[in-house]
């Protein structure tokens, strides 16, 4: 964009472009051009880049708006919106924050950071219009004129009586099509779908996706209408989840893409510091074996085959029982660990039958000299039905164990976990080589 052009022609491009477009030419402007946006922007602008802007980038923008501005921008947008905004902050930037708020909106917010982030109420927020049961048609369309904004979902509004207490609601186009003189009453749906406000953000999830949802309310124990949670919000906070799960799965930190190398290496390198240090226990450990991998060099043939396995399918029990747990928090868990073992038993019965024929048959060409092909064969098949049975049962107890403890389960795919089911599969497959080979090899 030019910059060199009067203010008012530069606004007049502002105003046609789309509020992501807005916040991503701000970002890539020089310093001085950014002050001219903010200069010139309308406060309605100004509020939905703020909202819109990265969590480092917040404070910079707001610290460039004179008092004014800042007192405005900040009571334009509601308790919900100033939430998300200050749920990323340190205690001396939301005192920054603060001095431009009013007592009773700083204790407001306060309360909705308190909330139990698993609760549906936490990403509740107030961008819906609600009428009153007791107008009639006209008179609703006249509030609806005076309250929607560019925000606000209003397929559906919700209908309250005086105390706010929640009756139904009606679609917009019911109420646009309706004769001016109907009373609301007459026209609104009380069959709802509805949340409490102690239900969980899983019980949203299915209730948006199975109904269609694009809003559902959010209600007390009084049935008075809190707020409402969204089809976007919800979609927002998988997203969310789903990059830091994937991020905890892997042991990277708190990924941005505009890290320095150096940063993003600092944090991923403890957790690799700690798989060395762990590898190096599996070493000494399985030096008590050195003499049975002396004695029968082709186990290291299939010392891959073994460590991929049981990764694998712990990989495998360990996704499936976080997804489990985060869907049906308050299930029993035993049906599942039943369920889990027995995939375990089966899986690792057939891979173990494959595993022996392929190493036998393998094992019988001329390039290898293995005297015991068929104990060789059946350690093999051995040491995957146990190591696979093993980091499966492993895969579904520890995420189990650290939701008990109070533990981020995401965290029990990282690599020291990995690391440990590569110790338990090495322990069994050298100690059945021990057990099943060397006295084979001592005898003769």
């Amino acid at each position: 964009m030019n910059f060199n052009r009067p203010k008012s022609q530069i606004l007049k491009d502002i105003n046609k472009m789309h509020t992501v477009d807005i916040v991503k030419l701000y970002n890539e402007e020089s310093a001085e051009n950014k002050l001219i946006l903010i200069e010139i922007m309308p406060y309605r602008i100004l509020k939905n880049i703020f909202l819109e802007l990265e969590d480092d980038d917040i404070l910079s923008f707001f610290n460039q708006l004179d008092d004014v501005r800042k007192r405005v921008l900040l009571n334009e947008l509601d308790k919900f919106e100033l939430k998300r905004i200050y749920v990323e902050l340190d205690d001396v930037d939301k005192e920054h924050l603060n001095a431009f708020l009013v007592n009773d909106r700083i204790l407001e917010i306060e309360t909705l950071l308190k909330l139990d982030e698993t609760k549906a109420v936490s990403i509740m927020h107030s961008d819906f219009i609600k009428i009153n049961i007791n107008l009639n048609v006209a008179a609703a369309m006249r509030q609806l004129i005076d309250e929607v904004d560019e925000q606000d979902v209003i397929d559906n509004l919700f209908v309250v009586d005086d105390n706010e207490v929640l009756i139904g609601k009606i679609s917009l186009k019911k109420l646009i099509i309706a004769r001016k003189n109907e009373q609301i009453k007459d026209l609104v749906i009380k069959n709802y779908v509805s949340l409490h406000k102690d239900d969980k953000l899983s019980l949203a999830i299915t209730k948006i996706s199975n109904y269609d949802l694009k809003l559902i309310p959010i209600i007390d124990d009084n049935n008075v209408l809190l707020g409402v949670v969204s089809a976007d919000d919800i979609l927002d906070e998988i997203a969310f989840d789903y990059e830091e799960n994937v991020q905890k799965f892997v042991a990277v930190g708190d990924f941005k893409e505009e890290s320095s190398p150096i940063k993003r290496s600092m944090q991923r390198i403890p957790w690799l510091l700690a798989s060395i240090v762990l590898n190096l226990v599996i070493a000494l450990f399985l030096s008590i074996f050195s003499n049975t991998l002396e004695l029968v060099t082709a186990l290291v043939l299939f010392q891959p085959l073994i460590l991929g396995m049981a990764g694998n399918i712990g990989t495998q029990s360990i996704a499936v029982t976080i997804l489990k747990l985060d869907k049906e928090e308050n299930s029993d868990n035993k049906k599942h660990i039943f369920k889990e073992i027995a995939i375990g038993l089966i899986n690792g019965l057939i891979i173990a039958s494959l595993g022996f024929v392929l190493s036998f048959f393998v094992l019988s060409l001329d390039i290898f000299l293995v005297d015991s092909v068929f104990l060789l064969s059946l350690t093999v098949g051995l040491s995957l039905f146990f190591s696979m049975v093993l980091a499966n049962l492993f895969g579904v107890l520890i995420p189990i164990i650290l939701v008990k403890l109070k533990i981020d389960p995401a965290a029990a795919s990282g690599p020291v976990i990995s690391t440990i089911n590569d110790l338990v599969a090495l322990f069994i497959y050298f100690g059945f080589a021990t057990l099943i080979i060397l006295p084979m090899i001592n005898v003769v």
